[in-house]
């Protein structure tokens, strides 16, 4: 016995087409998450609900942005609308790194902010990443070191020294973003900026640079004249190579 025709089967045929055809630079907010859910709920009605997280969210990107526990809260949205909405960002943040794999050298403050754009895409809290690179400027790994909230994060200045020497590094570029802000460094980025490249130093590591990145967009403290030199060190270290240093980042 053959199924009836679902009722809705012409109009996402209808929006499929229209993607396909057009992109989605032409859709409504509402009308690209409505397409979105489609994957979400196979045999419902996606409209409405597009347009009840919006309302509530205030637009689209505030909706990929909110927490898995305020999604759920919303009538209509289960575990896999929630982990739908969710992976867009970091598929996109991935689908932005894989592009750029091929970067192994970062020999410039232009490869710098390059680099690390992509690895902060989507994120609406602070984060601390960390690369380490060899004297050819090779990038030998790259290190998420801490997670703060939208305006701080705790950075443990030892790691970092501890990561580069079992990394076999003798460069460190520093990158963290400022979500919602602007990408310029505070008294709070130079103050410990200049304390982790005099650590680093101590271990004859050098701090190449240190990148902000805010909304796709990002600046160079060596390009910008923010970066310390050796003799513009007056920020002692606050205790011994050996201890713990957790140091609040914040602006």
């Amino acid at each position: 016995m053959a199924h009836p025709k679902h009722p809705h089967e012409g109009h996402r045929e209808r929006v499929y087409n229209r993607f396909l055809n057009e992109g989605l630079d032409h859709f409504e907010e509402h009308q690209a998450l409505e397409l979105l859910l489609f994957f979400a709920k196979p045999r419902c009605d996606t409209n409405e609900l597009a347009h009840t997280l919006i309302d509530h969210f205030g637009g689209f990107s505030q909706v990929l942005d909110a927490p898995v526990s305020e999604l759920l809260k919303i009538k209509g949205i289960g575990l896999v609308c929630a982990v739908l909405l969710k992976l867009i960002p970091a598929m996109g943040r991935y689908y932005y790194i894989s592009k750029d794999k091929n970067i192994v050298q970062i020999n410039s403050d232009e490869d710098a902010v390059r680099f690390f754009i992509p690895r902060f895409h989507g994120f609406t809290q602070e984060r601390f990443i960390v690369a380490f690179l060899d004297d050819k400027h090779k990038v030998i790994k790259c290190l998420t070191l801490a997670e703060g909230i939208r305006n701080a994060v705790a950075i443990n200045s030892n790691r970092i020294v501890a990561e580069a020497v079992l990394a076999g590094a003798t460069n460190v570029i520093l990158a963290h973003n400022h979500p919602g802000g602007i990408a310029l460094p505070s008294d709070s980025d130079r103050w410990l900026t200049a304390e982790i490249a005099k650590m680093l130093k101590t271990v004859n590591i050098s701090l190449c640079d240190h990148v902000i990145i805010s909304e796709g967009d990002g600046i160079s403290f060596a390009s910008s004249g923010y970066l310390p030199r050796e003799d513009e060190y007056c920020f002692p270290v606050q205790q011994a190579a050996s201890e713990e240093i957790f140091s609040v980042w914040k602006r």
